[in-house]
């Protein structure tokens, strides 16, 4: 497995102050940005792979967490096969995101989410 990044999720009430606080003041871009769910993903402009997730209420109802990019689908795949033997609970479903992304994401023992995630590879989605 080819771990390429870890990214942190965090929730905001105030998706536009954040904006306004993380680009002006901590020199963060917005990379991705999903108005309907409330949905930021920030990066740095001189790191590619340092990214912060944002959210308002596009996970309502579960908790802060991480996404792990493991590489690829397959890898994806085959993880979401171990948590469901291992019985962790999954709390979204294995999909394929418009945007290129295969993920799903479960809450581990100690009860953080942990959203796996590869690109498809479809170069246009990303």
């Amino acid at each position: 497995m080819a771990i390429t990044r870890i990214i942190p999720e965090l929730r905001s009430q105030n998706p536009r102050a954040t904006e306004e606080l993380y680009c002006t003041v901590l020199g963060l871009e917005v990379n991705m940005r999903d108005e309907e769910s409330g949905f930021l993903m920030f990066g740095s402009p001189d790191t590619p792979a340092a990214q912060l997730v944002v959210n308002d209420n596009g996970h309502e109802g579960l908790p802060p967490g991480f996404a792990i990019d493991v590489g690829s689908p397959a890898e994806v795949e085959a993880i979401h096969a171990a948590i469901l033997e291992r019985g962790l609970p999954v709390v979204e479903p294995l999909t394929t995101k418009p945007w290129g992304i295969r993920r799903f994401s479960f809450v581990d023992h100690n009860g953080e989410r942990i959203t796996v995630i590869a690109h498809t590879g479809d170069e246009a989605a990303r």
